[in-house]
């Protein structure tokens, strides 16, 4: 088991016992600032994910023991909400739609371009709601339901947009961590901030006002000067 550590945005589990693509992908996605955790068999998933829960998990079919559909089977039985894309070498349509039937989020036949696999990651991150369906979070005296894309604050609903609420729950997943506008723009846009595009300061700034929050003295959405940003839960 190795890891290779990129601060603040996903973190996607690879389950493959194929050593030279635990590397190749260890390398390319810690270059577009994923952070990768390498497992060699299905076995390992129960001990890890029981510590931490990924954002994604990368499963290959072919496995020692029980093979990759076994795994994805109990995954979505305990863990429905981890979204699981299956790599295969099998390239039939029919070996695939059993993998979809079995309930995975993607498929990706191997041999496969790592800029391939990393396009399909962000496509399934850019989806928040897909990881966590029925997740809701407190924000202080607010509830956000990431699903229905609104908070509720003294039995009011506040509308939020797709941006805001996807956002948000960027935020959410990673509470009191300092979040730099290129992670988010990674996360959110699948490209680096620029320095002149100001749509996450002010998608951020409208969630501010929605969450009650003061402007000159944020309680939730701090700033940190010259660094990024954080959400505080329970301030």
């Amino acid at each position: 088991m190795s890891s290779i550590h990129a601060p603040h945005l996903y973190r996607v589990v690879l389950i493959d016992d194929d050593i030279l693509l635990h590397k190749l992908l260890e390398m390319y996605l810690f270059e577009h600032h994923y952070q990768l955790q390498s497992l060699s068999c299905g076995e390992e998933i129960r001990d890890f994910i029981s510590q931490q829960t990924p954002d994604l998990i990368l499963l290959d079919i072919m496995l020692p023991g029980k093979d990759g559909l076994h795994w994805l089977n109990w995954l979505k039985h305990n863990y429905p909400n981890i979204p699981v894309m299956l790599l295969s070498a099998k390239k039939s349509a029919e070996e695939r739609l059993i993998g979809l039937e079995f309930g995975a989020d993607d498929y990706l036949t191997k041999p496969f371009h790592p800029k391939e696999l990393l396009i399909r990651i962000r496509k399934i991150m850019r989806h928040p709601t897909l990881a966590n369906k029925h997740v809701t979070y407190q924000i202080g005296s607010n509830l956000f339901n990431p699903a229905h894309e609104h908070l509720e604050r003294n039995n009011q609903l506040i509308k939020l947009t797709t941006q805001e609420s996807s956002l948000l729950q960027f935020f959410c997943q990673r509470p009191d961590e300092i979040l730099t506008r290129d992670c988010i723009s990674q996360a959110l846009n699948g490209n680096e901030h620029q320095p002149l595009n100001r749509s996450i300061d002010m998608t951020i700034n409208r969630l501010r006002k929605k969450l009650g929050d003061h402007a000159s003295n944020p309680r939730y959405l701090c700033t940190v000067w010259r660094k990024g940003y954080r959400l505080t839960l329970a301030p």
